[in-house]
């Protein structure tokens, strides 16, 4: 995954800001029901193949045994075709969320094949009733099992936000009854060479495989990022949104699969602006190139390395959020940003374009195990204002969430004159006790994320920055923006609010630390100016041997496991420059050159 390290930390106000879930949130999804409706289906027909063969255990009649093959067949192609039907007249296409009928059919049948060669090694069902009623007693306990175990899987994927009891219940009953019914065939005159665990781990593993192939969408390419190309008006949740960059372009998201049943979701940067000046001289990316840079095909660094034996997401599936709207994912308006006579007009739909892409994200990744919401810079403020929405769309998925090189150091002056330019009130959830009063009183992240944790405490929420955050992009240059509105020439002179910016910065991240009494929240401050760590290799994956701070890929996973390893992690020589981190050139104060490296040297 590639993140355009130029992002806005004026987008830091934001960080004040929840978002609210759909108001159809609490009702069945109509991806979910589609999806739902076909593993009812391969419930059936895995059924139905079963017993098939279970008939010809006692007859050996190959023609009766394919007609009612065949006739499952027709059923399970109609039943997709009927659930791809009533899906798309709710305007989603649930034919390209799962494989196809066909691919189905030849999954469960080449699986059941292989449960009757288990059962039938050892007897011999056409010289023996006795083996032949033992087969056939097998493979209907087997038909049964099967069909139980994805009736409940259906059951719950329609109604995920119930959570997995009932789900479970149902699933321990099925296997304990096909475990009594094994015992019951083979206690006498049945030497079917077959195991209990044998056939419990067939009928298992053929399950597993319906549910990926329903689940996680077996259309999207897991061999690099496809690019998803909305277009026109996406109706979503009642309402209906118009996914378009900042000057009316096209706007383009990415994916790519993985192997396991995990999902990082992750809010490309890019800056952001908010009045004439900051839109007009192009402090954010205004539009997104497919066949550019922001295609994250190209990103080969840090945990964007996907073929890295050592990036903990290699075999995770991924959401790319690309970034076009200056205004940190979560705009809704458009504005006429006026100088006198001349004009800037900017949409701010980073709100629609998010939902445009959660809509796209729910319907191919239906029940991820684990999601992980991330972004840098401005999408790091993506990241955490959109995951509470998230949340209502993958109810019983294990979450974490990290805001790389966002940790909102804003001032009263931005966020009381600029902030409402993009219209973040609207969006804001209600359900979250007290955050729409925090927004109002102006207190800051440490009130936002205190708030969140607490709502979400079995997520872990996280910051990481570099102690001085540099450049015109970085943090500490939109904190010097925001500190000289109007100014351009001292707006290129970043350097001038890096020590106030991590004064600010460090307190901020105590302060927050200390008010989440809930303990899901953590921080990761590291040396030097670099902005953004996602894409950095020397962030990612080397230990930093001067600060003696972990390497950020074994924070992330400690992060995830919410193991001891996640601790609140502060540099010890944080004003070390590494190699290639932003600097004035020439040199300029606070930054010396002190020996072989360059210095942060603050009063």
């Amino acid at each position: 995954m590639r993140s355009k390290f130029r992002f806005s930390t004026l987008a830091a106000a934001l960080v004040l800001l929840l978002l609210r879930p759909g108001a159809a949130h609490s009702r069945t999804y109509p991806g979910n029901t589609c999806v739902s409706a076909k593993q009812s289906a391969a419930s059936l027909f895995c059924r139905a193949v079963l017993t098939a063969w279970r008939g010809w255990q006692w007859s050996q009649n190959d023609a009766s045994r394919d007609l009612a093959l065949a006739r499952s067949s027709q059923r399970l192609a109609a039943s997709w075709t009927r659930a791809n039907d009533n899906a798309a007249r709710q305007n989603i296409d649930c034919a390209d969320t799962t494989a196809a009928a066909a691919a189905i059919d030849a999954l469960i049948k080449d699986a059941v094949a292989a449960v009757v060669s288990d059962v039938n090694a050892g007897l011999d069902v056409a010289g023996n009733s006795y083996h032949a009623k033992c087969g056939a007693a097998l493979l209907g306990a087997a038909a049964a099992e099967c069909a139980a175990l994805l009736s409940a899987e259906a059951g719950y994927i329609a109604r995920p936000s119930l959570g997995t009891t009932r789900r479970d219940n149902g699933q321990t009953t099925a296997r304990n009854n096909f475990a009594v019914a094994f015992a019951k065939a083979t206690a006498q005159n049945c030497p079917t060479l077959a195991t209990l665990s044998r056939l419990t781990g067939r009928v298992e593993e053929l399950v597993a495989d319906v549910v990926t192939n329903t689940t996680v969408s077996p259309n999207v390419d897991d061999t690099q990022f496809t690019t998803i190309a909305p277009a026109g008006t996406v109706l979503y949740q009642g309402r209906s949104f118009t996914p378009l960059c900042s000057r009316d372009t096209p706007y383009y998201f990415f994916a790519k699969r993985g192997s396991a049943n995990k999902l990082v979701m992750y809010y490309q940067g890019g800056g952001a602006c908010w009045d004439y000046t900051t839109c007009d001289i192009g402090t954010f990316d205004q539009s997104v190139d497919p066949n550019g840079d922001d295609n994250p095909n190209i990103q080969q660094a840090g945990f964007g390395d996907l073929g890295n034996p050592d990036n903990p997401f290699k075999d995770w599936s991924v959401v790319f959020i690309s970034y076009c709207t200056g205004d940190i994912h979560f705009g809704d308006t458009h504005q006429d940003y006026i100088n006198g006579s001349a004009l800037e007009r900017v949409n701010h739909f980073g709100y629609q374009n998010a939902r445009v892409v959660e809509k796209w994200a729910r319907e191919h990744f239906v029940n991820p195990d684990e999601v992980f919401v991330t972004g840098s810079s401005a999408g790091a403020y993506g990241a955490f204002f959109n995951a509470p929405l998230l949340h209502q769309v993958w109810p019983n998925s294990k979450f974490s969430v990290l805001g790389d090189a966002g940790n909102g150091v804003i001032t009263p002056a931005f966020m009381r004159d600029n902030f409402p330019s993009w219209n973040f009130a609207g969006n804001v959830p209600a359900y979250v006790p007290g955050l729409r009063d925090a927004i109002a009183s102006g207190a800051g992240i440490p009130a936002y994320t205190q708030l969140v944790a607490a709502y979400f405490p079995n997520t872990a929420w996280a910051h990481y920055t570099t102690a001085y955050d540099g450049g015109t992009g970085g943090q500490t240059g939109f904190y010097n923006v925001m500190l000289n509105p109007g100014n351009v020439f001292e707006w290129l002179n970043w350097w001038h609010s890096t020590c106030q910016w991590h004064d600010e910065m460090l307190q901020q991240a105590v302060d927050t630390a200390a008010a989440v009494s809930t303990g899901n929240y953590r921080y990761y401050i590291g040396r030097g100016s670099r902005h953004t760590g996602w894409g950095s290799n020397a962030a990612v994956y080397n230990d930093d041997t001067i600060g003696g701070t972990p390497a950020l890929k074994d924070w992330a996973t400690a992060m995830r496991n919410r193991d001891a390893a996640w601790v609140n992690v502060q540099c010890t020589d944080c004003e070390t420059t590494r190699p290639g981190d932003p600097q004035p050139n020439p040199l300029q104060p606070p930054f010396q050159q002190i020996g072989s490296a360059v210095e942060i040297v603050c009063p």
